[in-house]
């Protein structure tokens, strides 16, 4: 984080350069009202601050909060939260993860001491599943972006240059897709219906969904000089998928006919056997011919199910995300990060 402040880096190279108080034995995890001296120690971070300033230097934990800090030399700070994988955590796929190590600027040019405390945050998902670099959130705009924003990753070239921005209303989240070439990707926790036009990634298949005219439901038995062509028996159908590729023009067309489609890997009605980040039966399309709907359902799969979006939609903790080649899940509160990461260490 950009410290602009020449008072902030003063006092932080003040704080780094002073010494810790010495401990007197017993006396770990007592509390007691801050005596009265020159510097002020701070239990998050392990610096001390002039008494003078309101908040510290290197972390901005605000005076105020110090007062019941326990006293004495602090235990050793627990590995950030960031670099901790969750166990169990899914190995995603090359299409939606980082490929090696990202060289990432993260910029908050205005967040300040408050945005420490703000809470939220984005922790990269890396290509074996595990957490990389997290990002702290602005207390009410945060914009991403190759070139341009908060956040920076300039070595995605699928991304725009201000791709995306998560708005802070009240108690909620936005993620809002500002105008970018190939737009947000979000991952569903239930059946989503579809629309005529929505981009499905699963694996590595992007796929977009077109829904059929009333010309092309049914063609009915075609007549060749007062012959009827031999062929596949016909069956109605409702809507087609198209393979879209970096190349920007169509591969493949699978036309949904069924009541319900599988796409996998090993079993179903679509099978990528090439593509190892899709499940074994990864997921499915149900058609509702009485509406002329399809609705795109995950069966469990480790890397799960991504629509694409282009508007704004609200995301809940938890909710993961995908602009470019960088995954995200967004965490409401370092509190739940800590909370998923033990969740997971107890599944061992």
């Amino acid at each position: 984080m950009w410290l602009r402040s020449p008072r902030l880096r003063g006092a932080r190279l003040a704080a780094l350069a002073q010494p810790r108080p010495a401990c007197a034995p017993g006396a770990r995890g007592l509390t007691a009202p801050l005596a009265a001296g020159a510097s002020i120690h701070c239990p998050r971070c392990g610096t001390n601050f002039d008494r003078s300033m309101s908040f510290c230097g290197v972390c901005g934990l605000p005076a105020s909060e110090i007062v019941s800090a326990p006293v004495g030399t602090p235990d050793a700070a627990p590995s950030p939260v960031a670099r901790v994988a969750a166990s169990g955590a899914p190995v995603v796929a090359a299409a939606l993860a980082v490929e090696g190590p990202v060289r990432v600027e993260s910029r908050t040019d205005n967040f300040g001491a408050v945005a420490a405390q703000a809470g939220s945050q984005l922790v990269t998902i890396l290509k074996d599943g595990s957490e990389g670099p997290v990002h702290r959130l602005g207390t009410a705009v945060t914009d991403l972006g190759r070139f341009e924003g908060n956040i920076t990753l300039p070595d995605d070239p699928y991304l725009s240059p201000r791709h995306a921005r998560i708005q802070k209303r009240g108690d909620r989240h936005y993620l809002r897709d500002l105008g970018s070439v190939n737009g947000i990707f979000y991952r569903i926790r239930e059946p989503v219906d579809l629309v005529h036009g929505d981009v499905v990634l699963v694996g590595q298949q992007v796929l977009r969904l077109e829904i059929l005219g009333d010309g092309e439901v049914s063609l009915g038995p075609v007549m060749h000089y007062g012959v009827m062509l031999f062929g596949t028996p016909e069956q109605p159908r409702l809507a087609r998928l198209v393979q879209l590729t970096s190349e920007g023009i169509p591969r493949d067309v699978f036309h949904l006919y069924r009541d319900e489609t599988v796409i996998g890997r090993e079993s179903g009605d679509v099978v990528f056997t090439d593509d190892v980040f899709l499940s074994r039966r990864h997921v499915a399309f149900k058609l509702d011919r009485a509406q002329r709907r399809v609705q795109v359902r995950d069966l469990g799969s480790s890397n799960g199910t991504l629509v694409l979006f282009r508007g704004e939609r609200e995301i809940a903790d938890g909710d993961i995300f995908r602009i470019g080649h960088h995954l995200f899940r967004f965490d409401a509160s370092p509190r739940s990060a800590v909370a998923r990461s033990a969740q997971g260490s107890s599944a061992r």
